[in-house]
């Protein structure tokens, strides 16, 4: 691994800088005295010290030849990629292109000019078994699951240093598209008066595991510095929940009474993913779900529109 010899700050290229995981993360690895080179495609609100932006995009084979050859980072966090499952039904080809190709042309960029980087892979925690095709029920489950693969025998291959982190849902203050953020916009909105007080969820028994992004991030963290290479770690709480005790949980750090309706309510089988290979790292989470909610309704109550959604 190379490390600068004057001022031995460590150097790290996140990619998905403007994301909102990337953004958590330049912040976070910033005021930690990395030197963060941020990549991203277009304008960005980015603004620390350490945060030097670098425009360029993962599709640009020879571009990032030029960025990898000219930072030498000493880590590299790769978020970038189409995260949407809607959007993976309408543009599959695309998004295979963001998460498949997008990684192999990084991937390729670091090992011919910066093979000493050690590399963080973000997939999913919806990625599927290779071998079972039956497992496959949207194109961005397919899509992540090719990128990890990818990633895991090109590293394999060409003695890349590279780990894998799957994470499960992610949610924060911030501007995310999840649904925990969607809920909190609108509760945030109903406590001024600008919209009515109803929730309307498509299925309040649905399960998801939900992490603040803050705790994914001390994660990537560990797994850059201790992670084995070559090696897939699941980044989750443990704790999956259904929506209806997530709006319960908004109903009660809320100001506002508000009335729930479900279009469906079916029991779904989850198979809850723990954290353990993880934690023998000695990472732990620091953020309670409530106090994730919590902090996403008080970003909701700052930024509100003084308008109805």
């Amino acid at each position: 691994m190379h490390i600068d010899p004057v001022t031995e700050t460590p150097k790290i290229l996140i990619t998905g800088a403007n994301g909102f995981t990337g953004q958590h993360a330049c912040i976070y690895f910033a005021e930690a005295g990395y030197k963060v080179y941020a990549l991203v495609r277009g304008n960005s609100s980015l603004s620390h010290e350490n945060i030097q932006l670098v425009r360029g995009d993962l599709t640009d084979r020879e571009a990032l030849r030029k960025i990898a050859a000219g930072l030498q980072p000493d880590f590299v966090l790769h978020l970038a990629g189409q995260n949407a499952v809607d959007t993976s039904w309408i543009k599959p080809v695309e998004t295979l292109e963001a998460n498949l190709l997008g990684t192999a042309y990084l991937l390729d960029a670091l090992r011919t000019e910066s093979s000493q980087s050690k590399i963080l892979v973000v997939g999913s925690i919806l990625s599927s078994d290779p071998a079972d095709i039956d497992s496959f029920i949207h194109p961005y489950g397919l899509s992540k699951t090719m990128q990890t693969l990818f990633a895991q025998v090109y590293s394999s291959l060409f003695t890349l240093h590279v780990v894998i982190a799957n994470p499960s849902n992610l949610i924060g203050p911030g501007h995310s598209a999840g649904v925990c953020t969607i809920l909190a916009k609108r509760i945030a909105q109903m406590e001024v008066g600008l919209e009515e007080p109803k929730l309307s969820v498509y299925n309040l028994l649905a399960i998801r595991d939900f992490l603040d992004v803050r705790d994914a991030i001390t994660a990537y963290d560990m797994l850059l510095k201790k992670g084995k290479v070559q090696t897939t770690y699941s980044v989750t709480s443990g704790h999956p929940v259904t929506l209806k005790e997530v709006t319960d949980i908004f109903q009660n750090i809320s100001g506002v009474s508000f009335e729930v309706t479900s279009e469906i309510e079916e029991k779904e089988s989850f198979c809850s993913i723990s954290p353990v290979d993880l934690q023998q790292l000695g990472w732990s989470r620091a953020f309670s779900l409530q106090q994730s909610l919590l902090d996403i309704l008080d970003f909701q109550r700052k930024n509100r529109d003084d308008k109805r959604i």
